[in-house]
């Protein structure tokens, strides 16, 4: 049937017209994405973020993209008159189609048509103008909560930044409602895996802290990118577990994800970090990564 209709925000409208939303990917979440930022044009660490979308594509069966991105992206930062921005590129599993080819030489005779299953990638990019965080959040640091969801590591898709992406959505929720900037998530033994949306450090004794990979810390593109840069400062790191008390009795702290860089970590559960401002480490690395990111 042709133009069938669908309700949709009290409005009856042609389903054709939001037909991409019946693909599997938007239905059941079947799909993954990076959110990123442009600084004047300027996309850094686009292949690292294609590289993971295209691993977590495979880990979840879907088809790898394979188009070029930086010029996808450039061509609508020029159309849309932004230099700075927001970019989020998702990519999400299509319905499956078959169609008819032409019969193998060797099957001409017999008159058998042969059938290909077609399987696609949908690709969405879209970008805004940023304007998430101001210089006033990172002079004064962000404050968390404790999520009450948990992140299982025994699941094999925690480590995919996928569609399916409610615990995550859930546990910024909760922050959101008491008032605090991001909510930080336990795994299933009870040590401290990052943030909703970001990688968590801390600073004790000189040394700065992180999750490990393995313990449910997610593969951040940033937390790299800091890890790296904090070996070339010659600061001492180590990537171990970390605990609740870890964190309220460290010298400061601080978050990372490629939208908020390094946010200083002041407050957690009600208890202040270090001094309950922005620590010195958290600071020094921000001004390093921005450098990277600003020139």
């Amino acid at each position: 049937m042709d133009n069938m209709k669908i309700f949709c925000n009290d409005n009856l409208i042609d389903k054709e017209s939001i037909a991409e939303i019946f693909e599997p990917g938007f239905l059941f979440g079947w799909g993954v994405f990076e959110t990123l930022r442009a600084y004047k044009g300027k996309i850094p660490f686009l292949d690292l973020h294609i590289a993971r979308l295209n691993d977590g594509l495979n880990t979840i069966g879907i088809e790898e993209v394979n188009i070029d991105f930086e010029k996808k992206i450039k061509e609508l930062l020029k159309i849309n008159k932004l230099n700075d921005a927001y970019i989020r590129i998702t990519a999400y599993k299509k319905r499956e189609s078959i169609r008819s080819t032409r019969p193998a030489k060797s099957r001409a005779r017999s008159g058998l048509m042969l059938s290909k299953v077609e399987a696609s990638t949908g690709i969405l990019i879209y970008v805004d103008k940023f304007g998430y965080y101001q210089e006033e959040a990172y002079e004064k640091g962000f404050a968390a909560i404790v999520s009450p969801y948990k992140r299982n590591t025994e699941c094999p898709f925690w480590q995919v930044k996928s569609l399916s992406f409610l615990g995550n959505r859930l546990s910024w929720f909760e922050a959101q409602k008491q008032n605090k900037d991001e909510a930080l998530i336990l795994n299933e033994k009870d040590f401290l895996v990052g943030g909703s949306r970001s990688n968590l450090f801390i600073v004790k004794n000189g040394e700065v802290i992180t999750s490990p990979l393995s313990r449910g810390a997610f593969y951040g593109i940033t937390r790299k990118i800091v890890i790296n840069e904090l070996k070339k400062m010659r600061i001492k790191l180590s990537e171990k577990e970390v605990t609740l008390n870890d964190l309220q009795t460290s010298d400061e702290a601080f978050l990372t994800s490629a939208l908020l860089e390094v946010m200083p970590l002041v407050e957690c559960g009600g208890v202040g970090i270090g001094s309950n401002k922005p620590g010195k480490v958290a600071l020094q690395i921000l001004t390093q990564y921005r450098k990277l990111c600003r020139t």
